[in-house]
């Protein structure tokens, strides 16, 4: 699942019924052009506040406590990569485009597609390793920023009965990210050496493609596991059918 993905979905399960001040009428049961509208509204509104009577928290910025990625020297890209006390930017910007499912039957196919005109993770971070033919060594702050991000994100429901209510549990998340162009910094590379510290930089934005798709399933994996816990205590909080209005 698409790590920026797992955040989205918080904000779809909290808006659907529609929580926030002067609260429009809740959806119905698959109403497509309300439930992108409510949404989008929600994310303006909630995003840097976030709810706790809804388990909501804040997502902008969304803070990364630790996050690794490792790769080995079968890859082109063999680093050992650490990002402390990090901060995603840009998620209050990601705005829903379409929605498919959110039915009565929640065991269907959920689908939806969104777009964010740039997402950052930013902060301390420490290298060593090799990237494609170039040794690559440092510690300062970096930053990866995504831009022009579309994701589809699909999932299906489970049904969990808890104290005489039917609750969903989101099972079989799948999120295809494609970004427009993805842009690399680091600072205070090669122990500050400016001159190979440009360059380096200068090079991992010039292959950013082939550099992105060597350690994107690192950095999904290593946030989803961050962020997997907040979607299930705000799926854990609603029950399904207190979500939407009766057709």
């Amino acid at each position: 699942m698409s790590p920026y993905s797992c955040l989205i979905v918080l904000y779809i399960v909290a808006t659907v019924n529609g929580n926030f001040p002067d609260d429009p009428k809740p959806c119905k049961y698959g109403d497509s052009e309300c439930i992108v509208n409510i949404i989008n509204k929600f994310m303006i509104e909630k995003a840097a506040t976030g709810d706790p009577g809804l388990n909501l928290v804040p997502i902008e910025p969304f803070a990364i406590d630790k996050l690794s990625i490792q790769k080995g020297a079968d890859s082109p890209i063999s680093i050992n990569l650490q990002l402390t006390n990090n901060y995603v930017h840009g998620l209050g910007s990601t705005r829903i485009k379409s929605v498919r499912g959110f039915g009565k039957d929640m065991t269907k196919k959920h689908e939806v597609r969104m777009f964010a005109p740039a997402i950052s993770l930013a902060g301390p971070y420490s290298i060593k390793g090799k990237v494609l033919i170039l040794p690559i060594t440092g510690k300062g702050e970096s930053n990866f920023t995504y831009a022009n991000l579309e994701t589809k994100l699909s999932f299906r429901g489970q049904p969990e009965e808890r104290d005489g209510e039917i609750y969903m549990v989101p099972i079989n998340l799948n999120a295809d990210a494609v970004p427009g162009h993805v842009y690399f910094h680091f600072t205070n590379l090669f122990n500050g050496d400016k001159a190979l510290g440009d360059n380096m930089n200068a090079f991992l934005n010039e292959n950013w493609e082939p550099i992105y798709d060597e350690v994107k399933d690192e950095l999904k994996r290593g946030l989803t596991e961050k962020l997997q816990s907040i979607v299930q205590k705000v799926f854990a909080k609603i029950p399904y059918n207190k979500l939407f209005l009766e057709n």
